[in-house]
C-alpha cells in the first residue's frame, strides 16, 4: 500500500475522530479558531495518532472470511475463492501493510497541523458555501 493511501485514508478518519458533529457544524469564526487550536494541540495529535494507528492495526488483524462471503454473495465467486482460508485483511494488503500503523502514527500529527492551517479558509468560504446550500435547497425544492 502506498503512503498516499495512508494519507487519504487517515485524514478523514482523524477529522471524524476528533471533532464531534456539533464542532463540525460551527458557524462563528471564533469556533473555527478553536477548531484549529484543537487540531494543533500536541496532546490531541498524540491521542489521534495512537488511536488511528491502533485502529488500523486491529483492522489489519481482522479475518477476511466475512469479506469473501460478501464477495461471494455479490456474485464475485472467483474473487472470493482466491482469498485463502484464515487470511486476514493484513495478509491481503501485503507485507508493506505491517508498517502502516507506525506510518499512520508518524503522519497524523502533521496532517492535523495542516488541517488546522486550513480552518482559516473556512471562515472566508462560509458565505459562498451558505449561498451554494441555499441554491441547492431552492433547486431541490423545485424538483419535488
Amino acid at each position: 500500500m502506498s503512503k498516499r493511501f495512508v494519507a487519504a485514508a487517515v485524514l478523514p478518519l482523524t477529522v471524524l475522530a476528533l471533532l464531534p458533529a456539533s464542532a463540525m457544524a460551527r458557524e462563528r469564526p471564533s469556533d473555527t479558531a478553536e477548531m484549529a487550536r484543537e487540531l494543533e494541540d500536541p496532546r490531541n495529535q498524540r491521542a489521534a495518532a495512537n488511536a488511528m494507528g491502533a485502529l488500523f492495526e486491529v483492522m489489519l488483524g481482522m479475518k477476511a472470511a466475512p469479506l469473501a462471503k460478501a464477495m461471494d454473495a455479490m456474485g464475485e465467486r472467483d474473487a472470493a475463492r482466491r482469498i485463502p482460508r484464515g487470511a486476514t485483511i493484513g495478509d491481503l494488503a501485503g507485507p508493506e501493510a505491517r508498517a502502516m500503523p507506525r506510518e499512520i502514527k508518524r503522519r497524523v500529527p502533521g496532517m492535523m497541523t495542516a488541517m488546522a492551517s486550513m480552518t482559516g479558509m473556512l471562515d472566508e468560504m462560509m458565505p459562498q458555501l451558505e449561498a451554494i446550500g441555499k441554491q441547492m435547497e431552492r433547486d431541490f425544492g423545485r424538483a419535488d
